[in-house]
C-alpha cells in the first residue's frame, strides 16, 4: 500500500522533523474552536479507524471458509477435459523451491486416473539448515472425494487449509483413494528412512491397536529400501488397504486400516510429522474437484 505522508511531516503544522510538543487536551481545545485543522485531524483517524474495522471485518468472514466464491476456475488449472460431467484440470503443478513437477493426474498403483490435489516439499533441519529430501504430490479419486467431500465444496481453498474437520475426513474416509507420491530430491539410506517413518507411523498405531501396531509398522517400514535422488516413493490407501511401491519394484499390501489412518495422519492430522505448511499445501487444488 503506497504512503500516503511521511511520518516526519507534521499533521498539523509546523516544520519536517520538528517535534511536536502539542497536548491531547490542546487538540481537543482547537477542534471547540472549529479549526480547519481540527476538522482534519479528526477525519483523518476516523478514516483510518474505518479502515481497521473493515480490515477486521474481512478476516473475519474469510475465516468462516465457506464463501460464495469458494469455488476455483478451470483458467487455474489449464483448459481441463470432461469426464462424467466434471471438468478435470491439465495443467500440472510444479513445486516452487525444488522446481519438481507433478502431473495433473496420475494412475497411482493402478489402472485408475486420480487427480492432483496439492504438491509439497520436505525439509529436514539440521544444525539449524533445512536440508531439501523429497517434494510430494497427492492425489485423490475425483469421484469418490466428491461424493466424501460435498459438504466442503463451497470454502475458498484458505478456508479448507484451516478446517481441521476437513482433513480428518480425508485421512478417516475408506470411500475414496488416496495417493501420495514422494519424488526424493537426494539419496536416503534405507536404515534413515525406516527409522524417519517409524518414528512417526509406531506412536500411531500403538496408540490405536498397542503391541500388535508395533508389529504391523515393522513389517511395513521392512519394505523400504536405500532411494537416490530421482527415485520415487508411492504410497496408496484405498479401502482399508496401504500399498507401497519403492521405486521400480513391485507394490507391497498391507489390509490394514489403521495403518493407511496412520500414514495419513502423517501428513493431515492435527500434529502433522511434516509440518503445517505442508499439510496445507496438499490440499491447494481441491476446490477444483467441482468444475463443470
Amino acid at each position: 500500500r503506497p504512503d500516503t505522508m511521511s511520518m516526519e511531516e507534521p499533521l498539523l503544522g509546523g516544520k519536517p522533523g520538528e517535534k511536536d510538543n502539542s497536548s491531547t487536551a490542546g487538540s481537543i481545545l482547537c477542534c471547540l474552536k472549529g479549526t480547519d485543522a481540527c476538522s482534519f485531524t479528526y477525519g483523518f483517524f476516523a478514516g483510518a479507524f474505518a479502515i481497521l474495522v473493515a480490515q477486521a471485518l474481512f478476516w473475519a468472514f474469510q475465516s468462516n471458509g465457506a464463501t460464495s466464491g469458494g469455488a476455483a476456475s478451470i483458467g487455474d488449472y489449464g483448459d481441463g477435459v470432461v469426464r462424467s460431467g466434471y471438468r478435470w484440470p491439465t495443467k500440472p503443478m510444479i513445486e516452487p523451491i525444488s522446481k519438481k513437477k507433478f502431473s495433473a493426474e496420475a494412475k497411482g498403483l493402478n489402472s485408475e486416473l486420480n487427480m492432483l490435489m496439492g504438491v509439497a516439499l520436505r525439509q529436514k533441519k539440521v544444525v539449524g539448515v533445512n536440508f531439501k529430501v523429497y517434494a510430494v504430490g497427492f492425489y485423490v479419486d475425483p469421484v469418490g472425494a466428491r461424493r466424501t467431500l460435498r459438504k466442503f465444496r463451497d470454502y475458498s481453498p484458505a478456508g479448507l487449509k484451516k478446517n481441521q474437520e476437513f482433513y480428518d475426513v480425508v485421512t478417516n474416509a475408506f470411500s475414496f483413494r488416496k495417493v501420495l507420491e514422494l519424488s526424493f530430491l537426494r539419496s536416503v539410506g534405507r536404515d534413515k528412512l525406516r527409522d524417519t517413518f517409524n518414528e512417526g507411523l509406531v506412536v500411531r498405531m500403538r496408540a490405536l491397536l498397542g503391541s500388535k501396531g508395533d508389529a504391523i509398522t515393522e513389517e511395513f517400514i521392512s519394505v523400504f529400501e536405500d532411494v537416490k535422488a530421482g527415485q520415487k516413493l508411492i504410497f496408496a490407501m484405498d479401502k482399508g488397504v496401504i500399498s507401497v511401491k519403492v521405486h521400480n519394484k513391485a507394490p507391497v499390501k498391507f489390509a490394514s486400516s489403521e495403518l493407511a489412518h496412520s500414514m495419513l495422519d502423517l501428513y493431515f492430522g492435527k500434529n502433522p510429522t511434516v509440518g503445517e505448511e505442508v499439510k496445507e499445501n496438499l490440499i491447494e487444488r481441491f476446490p477444483a474437484l467441482w468444475i463443470k
